[in-house]
């Protein structure tokens, strides 16, 4: 590797001239501003931890969908949720991931999916259809 050391207002900068191929992402300290893991098997292990975390928030917002039957916001905030793990997936870690687990991540978003599709459409169709002509 390569660094090339500058000096800007008697604060020295590394600067990396060969830019490393890896996982990349920003970290909450201010003092390191993101964060290059070439290792194969620990960017599998920080991808998978991310989207576990995903799957509790998301896992959350399904089970207070359930839990409000009276509600059908929380099922099209689930969707939505759903949506944006599913694309996240398929765009920033698919090329990390093994088929094997993208798969699985995938169908259980399905699954997911499905049964909040379902809760949202009887819900729909029981209020449409009870509301009668209110003459």
């Amino acid at each position: 590797m390569k660094y090339v050391i500058k000096k800007r207002n008697k604060v020295y900068e590394i600067i990396d001239n060969n830019p490393v191929k890896g996982f990349k992402f920003k970290t909450k300290n201010d003092d390191i501003k993101s964060i290059t893991i070439e290792n194969n098997k620990m960017i599998d292990k920080v991808i998978t931890n991310k989207i576990n975390s995903m799957f509790t928030r998301l896992l959350m917002i399904v089970n207070d969908a359930f839990n409000s039957d009276d509600n059908p916001q929380g099922t099209s905030i689930a969707l939505d949720e759903i949506e944006m793990i599913r694309t996240q997936i398929n765009i920033k870690y698919s090329k990390y991931l093994n088929e094997e687990k993208e798969l699985l991540y995938l169908k259980k978003l399905e699954l997911l999916e499905e049964e909040m599709k379902f809760k949202y459409y009887n819900y729909q169709n029981f209020y449409t259809d009870n509301k009668g002509k209110g003459r």
